[in-house]
């Protein structure tokens, strides 16, 4: 494989937890661009204090933004016109048409564009979907994604800086339906609930395809639960902590069938880095067209509930 080296634009949270340890342990060289954080950074190559001068002077191949939601687009842009492939912490963009106007960019620059949605590269999820393609004909899905309301602080409660449950959760609802069902959607419905400042503070959707059912509650604001449960005939499959699968600690799958219940033991797996990886190795054999198709696909179904929302404020 070839040698690539990341400029990381932002020193989010997530970057702190997650993928910077991912880096190291894959011995991936990687710099770091951050405005606010000015201590020195752990095996870091370079560290800038400017994302231009970082775009410019940075001598890796791939930019991986890590910002708040407003400054993607921008920042993802200013990457892909400057000949890096570019990765981009969910959501891409606010926009059907900035997700569209990337995509071309890439394209016609000859550059990797993918949406950082890695939950399904934990192995959870290809245990499913074998015990699915065994267990008949899938005919509902049942998603529950609630998390304590976020403080005021918070970048998820800024309008500012496009928090709100849609954009951070909507990427989520999205993929289940690009990962679990590949039919024509027939009727859909939507409920938005929004707080005093006409933030998206939850979501519902009721999805119905040919014989086949999704029903998704996304919400800010009571006990945590992360939990997907898929309904076929002869079984009911059970996840917990689909969304943010932890890579320290084995997880369970239960199936309920009518005669017992079977907890299936699935063993600890890092998803980002089963991803990280997979996006490096399509780099180095410019293998983009899947990742311009997925992104389309999540924010055309994405963009049926920011409509919605659109017409309520």
């Amino acid at each position: 494989m070839k040698k690539n080296k990341i400029l990381l634009i932002g020193y989010s949270n997530i970057s702190k937890r997650r993928y910077i340890n991912t880096f190291i342990k894959q011995k991936i060289k990687f710099s770091v661009a951050s405005k606010s954080y000015k201590k020195k950074i752990k095996g870091v190559s370079e560290q800038y204090s400017n994302y231009n001068e970082a775009i410019t002077n940075s001598k890796a191949n791939i930019a991986f933004i890590s910002l708040p939601n407003s400054l993607h687009f921008y920042w993802a842009k200013k990457a892909l016109i400057n000949g890096y492939h570019v990765v981009v912490d969910k959501p891409l963009s606010y926009k059907v048409k900035e997700t569209k106007k990337l995509i071309n960019i890439a394209k016609k620059n000859k550059k990797l564009l993918s949406e950082a949605i890695f939950y399904n590269y934990h192995r959870q999820v290809k245990k499913v979907q074998n015990i699915l393609k065994k267990s008949g004909k899938l005919d509902a899905v049942q998603v529950q994604f609630v998390i304590p309301m976020p403080s005021k602080k918070s970048l998820l409660m800024s309008a500012n800086f496009l928090g709100g449950a849609i954009m951070d959760m909507g990427p989520y609802a999205s993929s289940i339906h690009r990962i679990f069902f590949k039919k024509k959607i027939i009727s859909k419905k939507i409920n938005i609930k929004l707080n005093s400042k006409k933030l998206p503070i939850s979501f519902k959707i009721k999805i119905n395809y040919k014989n086949q059912t999704y029903n998704g509650l996304f919400k800010f604001g009571g006990e945590y639960k992360n939990e997907i449960i898929f309904f076929t005939k002869k079984k009911v499959l059970s996840i917990e902590r689909l969304f943010s699968p932890p890579e320290k600690f084995d997880l369970n799958i239960s199936v309920i069938n009518k005669k017992n219940v079977q907890n299936i033991k699935v063993l600890r797996d890092n998803s980002f880095e089963n991803y990280l990886l997979e996006v490096l190795k399509n780099i180095n054999f410019k293998k983009y067209s899947f990742y311009f198709k997925q992104i389309l696909q999540d924010h055309l179904f994405r963009d049926k509930i920011e409509k919605k929302f659109l017409r309520m404020i």
